[in-house]
């Protein structure tokens, strides 16, 4: 390759014309010889040399050296955990992978649905996410249906367990499901 293209996409690779099988031509022309051509008519001529480049940068998608995201979206799922009226049960799960949960839905098969439980607190490790101050907030809240139920959690380090406290108001089934990102 000549000098005078050195630099023009330093890291980076174009394909810029068809090979073909067996050494033959396109429209009676060696694609070799053409380009051979090209490159010569660049180095002699600056004007042609800022022509081609502006070509070749208005064809080119637009690229950003950025770091890889390993980070996949990643479902936990809690339940199905069934319970008497006025009992309390904790449903966890062990991620094996960093997780961030982002969104939570719950419901449950009270005689209306989302109301025969309470959500009392969420636990990842030992950092607690949903203060048990202010009481249990009803499992309605999580409903798949509800606006703005998104959460921010912390990031569960491999080897701990996300605990969900649930208290049944009435004897139903409580289920629930964390969408959030995960990294392998």
């Amino acid at each position: 390759m000549s000098n005078s293209l050195v630099g023009l996409d330093e890291g980076w690779s174009e394909i810029i014309g068809e090979q073909l099988r067996g050494g033959a031509t396109v429209a009676g022309l060696d694609p070799y010889a053409v380009l051979g051509a090209a490159q010569q008519a660049m180095a002699a001529s600056p004007a042609f040399r800022q022509f081609v480049e502006k070509r070749a940068a208005a064809s080119r998608p637009m690229l950003h050296q950025i770091p890889l995201n390993r980070a996949r979206d990643w479902t936990i799922d809690f339940g199905p955990v069934s319970g008497a009226a006025s009992t309390t049960t904790v449903v966890s799960q062990n991620p094996q992978c960093l997780f961030r949960g982002e969104k939570m839905m719950a419901t449950d098969s009270g005689s209306t649905s989302g109301y025969g439980t309470r959500i009392v607190q969420v636990l990842i490790g030992n950092k607690l996410q949903k203060s048990t101050g202010g009481g249990a907030t009803l499992t309605a809240f999580y409903a798949p249906t509800s606006l703005g139920n998104g959460i921010r959690w912390d990031t569960c380090e491999k080897g701990l367990t996300i605990a969900i406290t649930v208290s049944f108001v009435s004897a139903c089934t409580f289920d629930a499901t964390v969408f959030g990102k995960a990294v392998m």
